[in-house]
């Protein structure tokens, strides 16, 4: 039996379009667009996640949950979003980010895992973890089928058709607000790179919680790039990117072999017979952590001398 787990993917899984704003937009404008497409993402996928507990569709709508997170953080200062719908996001997130936990783990780190140990080995752990997978791929689907997720998707459309945000604004936040896009994407970009290279400093041996906070800031500021990447040249934009681009990579690689760590121990506890080829992956999560290390630094050293498109 092959020590990989392959997951059946139905064509549904939808990723984000990408955005074309217009130089004329002002801010407010730009966030309806932003927000609108990442909320476009979500629905795109619900099918396969309700469905067909598809892995990809699964991950696609949470990438268009972080990027309307992302969103209105950018515009935290400027738009509060009601409390209601912040709350009922967080809870979204936490009924989705097990199962795509799991399903990484049983689809890619347990894979790396099983070339180099004897595959075989790994047989009994990997039918453990796809148990553990499914039964999370179901807590997700019926969260996406819930009058809770119902009532959030109808509120969060409703707020921003009627620009809910106005209705407690003040005059500082309008006047912002009607200002170009492209002055405040300036003011955005330049932020998240200085936040970014703050964080990165000290990334050589850097613990898992400093590597997380760097992960973060190197996504939110990604993703700033491409909300705005229409607004400025496309070859610096695609440049900037595909840097930033390779060091979410390797920072990913280092999260996933830091959950899958704590995923395995929290297996272990409770599965005796499986705790020889834990120990086995385990072993092999710590020594590729550390030759993760020195292929994070070469991601950084090529990403740190990078100006913002501009």
């Amino acid at each position: 039996m092959d020590a990989a787990i392959r997951f059946p993917t139905t064509p549904g899984a939808t990723k984000a379009v990408p955005l074309a704003l217009d130089k004329r937009m002002s801010a407010e404008q730009a966030f309806e667009a932003i927000a609108r497409n990442c909320i476009a993402q979500i629905h795109a996928n619900e099918a396969g996640v309700a469905r067909f507990h598809d892995i990809e569709c699964l991950h696609q709508m949470r990438v268009g949950i972080r990027r309307l997170r992302s969103a209105m953080s950018m515009y935290r200062t400027l738009i509060t979003v009601p409390i209601d719908i912040a709350n009922d996001i967080d809870w979204l997130v936490s009924q989705l980010g097990p199962a795509r936990d799991w399903d990484v783990l049983a689809g890619s780190t347990l894979a790396k895992v099983g070339a180099v140990v004897d595959p075989a080995q790994l047989v009994a752990l990997n039918l453990a973890v796809q148990d553990r997978t499914h039964a999370l791929h179901q807590v997700a689907a019926a969260a996406v089928t819930s009058d809770r997720y119902g009532r959030l998707m109808g509120e969060l459309s409703g707020w921003l058709e009627r620009q809910g945000w106005r209705e407690h604004q003040g005059a500082k936040a309008r006047a912002a607000l009607s200002k170009s896009v492209c002055k405040f994407a300036d003011a955005i970009l330049h932020a998240d790179q200085q936040r970014l290279l703050k964080r990165g400093r000290r990334l050589r041996n850097a613990p898992p919680e400093a590597r997380h906070r760097v992960r973060i800031a190197a996504k939110k500021t990604r993703y700033a790039a491409e909300f705005f990447g229409s607004l400025y040249p496309g070859k610096q934009v695609r440049t900037y990117v595909k840097a930033l681009s390779s060091l979410q990579d390797e920072l990913g690689w280092l999260n996933d072999a830091a959950v899958a760590q704590g995923l395995l121990e929290e297996m272990a506890q409770g599965e005796v017979a499986l705790r020889e080829p834990i120990g086995f992956a385990r072993g092999f999560l710590a020594a590729s952590a550390q030759d993760g290390d020195g292929r994070l630094r070469k991601a950084w050293k090529r990403f740190a001398p990078m100006s913002v498109p501009g």
